[in-house]
């Protein structure tokens, strides 16, 4: 799988929250200027990273976010910018750092998905032996692939199951009953 760019991100999240679901500047800056103001930041991050900060320009000359759109794509190179969006501190409106941490939350969903089904498989490991409750008995009652189920289990590995079955065996070992001594 291919790692998830800036340019990318910006490209499907435009597309996104367009209503027209488009990636045309002119439509996209109509729509920003008159009824969607979620697509303005976005929109001029796209064409500063797609090297059409011109056509976008043209686009919104008769628009109120001509000055705003101007003026950033004259402050900022397309390095300036990602600096820029990276810098906590950065004089950058706020609204456009929300969509760098939107690029990076998404590009680092794998990453963190997998840090918690590791923190799950051993929460699922201690109430498993707190509770005498089998592999065998968390396969069958949930109706999860024992192999797969197994493998996350026994050797770790993230890829075996999903976030959502890590949290239906934690969800399921935490309503199980102690045994009785």
């Amino acid at each position: 799988m291919r790692e998830l760019t800036f340019t990318g991100f910006l490209k499907s999240y435009v597309r996104a929250l367009s209503e027209a679901e488009t990636n045309s500047l002119y439509k996209l800056t109509k729509e920003a200027a008159d009824e969607n103001p979620r697509l303005r930041e976005p929109l001029l991050l796209y064409a500063k990273f797609t090297d059409n900060t011109d056509v976008l320009l043209r686009a919104a000359k008769k628009t109120a976010l001509y000055s705003e759109y101007k003026n950033l794509a004259n402050r900022y190179d397309k390095a300036g910018f990602k600096a820029a969006l990276q810098d906590a501190s950065s004089p950058l409106p706020e609204e456009y750092k929300k969509v760098w941490r939107s690029y990076l939350s998404k590009k680092n969903r794998l990453q963190n998905d997998n840090h918690t089904k590791e923190l799950m498989r051993n929460k699922v490991v201690k109430l498993q032996k707190a509770k005498g409750v089998s592999n065998y008995r968390l396969y069958a009652d949930l109706g999860l692939n024992p192999g797969n189920f197994n493998t996350w289990l026994k050797y770790g590995d993230p890829s075996k199951v999903s976030l959502d079955t890590a949290r239906r065996t934690v969800k399921y070992l935490e309503n199980t009953p102690q045994p009785r001594l």
